[in-house]
């Protein structure tokens, strides 16, 4: 099979390109769909249209009618098809074109159609590979909580932050940070000490179980109160190349799970799908909770936008690396071996 053709706006090296395009990325939460209108998302430079047809299928198309090249974001949905803006040309679930206005008495050319990508729904994301050898990509994360009725799944629009998505993700894993930069929400600036821990490799990427004494400042986003402190014991599990849930675990059985998958837009663009289930608590309203996960992305937000250089190093000698950096350093390393090699900015 001939190597698929780049953006025509690539912002990547190609043989980066190339690597990261084998993986899959969420580019929508499923509800997103929900509209009954096209979306339209870029993934790695390549823009996308997807909708789900009155069947709860979901498409996911390159974004482009190739009789005069206009977007179909431009255009809108009837039924199960895509029309375009421009002349009226109707595209099916499958991609081909059903209709031409200008000459509905002709039948339509068998090569008239869109560049269906592969796309999974599932998790509550609609997930791309945009590798046209989709069954060789690596396998989705195993997320159980997802669809466990015991949780209940919360989310907000995903942003865009000016940043690259191995940055953000590391930042993510970082348990150094917290006392520091998180003081305004759980960062506990009295224990700044990191406490020894183990990376354990798994069958998707590695597992790091960490206790932290958190500050407790807003009982609703933890479900305790008449306590200034409170005993987190968190568990990530990163899932390669750039997807990881951590689970934070309370007293009494109670968990939190936060999962960050950030998408590379672009080289230095990212979109963020960062959201939350619980198993307790499902009576606090959902935006109280994610008010809450706002807070802690704000902290995050200009200090990862402002790392320099914006590209993640997978070269372990261009930054500083300390005992608690451990983390980092795996999932630096295993970026490296996927073939994203030293100049790597994704």
């Amino acid at each position: 099979m001939p190597a698929i053709s780049l953006p025509r706006h690539n912002t990547f090296p190609e043989a980066e390109w190339r690597a990261l395009a084998r993986h899959w990325y969420p580019i929508a939460y499923s509800d997103e769909l929900d509209a009954g209108k096209p979306l339209a998302r870029t993934l790695l430079d390549e823009p996308l249209i997807a909708y789900r047809t009155t069947g709860r299928q979901v498409v996911v198309a390159r974004d482009l009618c190739i009789h005069r090249g206009v977007p179909l974001r431009h255009g809108w949905q009837e039924g199960d098809e895509l029309v375009c803006a421009y002349h009226g040309f109707r595209y099916g679930a499958d991609g081909r074109c059903t209709a031409i206005p200008a000459q509905p008495d002709l039948p339509v050319p068998k090569k008239l159609c869109l560049s269906t990508v592969a796309s999974i729904e599932r998790l509550g994301l609609v997930w791309v590979c945009l590798d046209p050898a989709a069954d060789t990509a690596p396998a989705l994360p195993d997320w159980p909580e997802l669809s466990d009725p015991a949780y209940r799944m919360m989310h907000d629009p995903p942003p865009e932050w000016d940043c690259t998505p191995g940055r953000q993700l590391e930042n993510f894993i970082d348990v150094g940070h917290f006392s520091w930069i998180h003081v305004g929400t759980f960062g506990n600036r009295a224990q700044p000490e990191v406490a020894p821990y183990d990376v354990v490799k798994t069958p998707g990427g590695f597992r790091v179980a960490y206790p932290y004494l958190a500050a407790n400042p807003d009982a609703t986003a933890t479900g305790f109160s008449g306590s200034s402190t409170i005993q987190r014991w968190m568990t990530y599990d990163l899932h390669l190349p750039l997807a990881c849930r951590l689970v934070v675990e309370y007293e009494g059985g109670k968990r939190h799970c936060i999962f960050d998958a950030p998408t590379p837009v672009s080289r230095r663009k990212t979109r963020i799908f960062f959201f939350i289930a619980r198993n307790y608590d499902h009576h606090v309203p959902a935006e109280d909770l994610l008010a809450w996960e706002r807070k802690i992305l704000a902290e995050d937000k200009p200090i990862v936008e402002s790392q320099r250089p914006e590209d993640l190093p997978v070269d372990l000698s261009e930054e500083f690396h300390i005992r608690s950096d451990r983390f980092s350093v795996a999932f630096r390393t295993a970026l490296r071996d996927l073939g994203l090699g030293p100049a790597y900015s994704a």
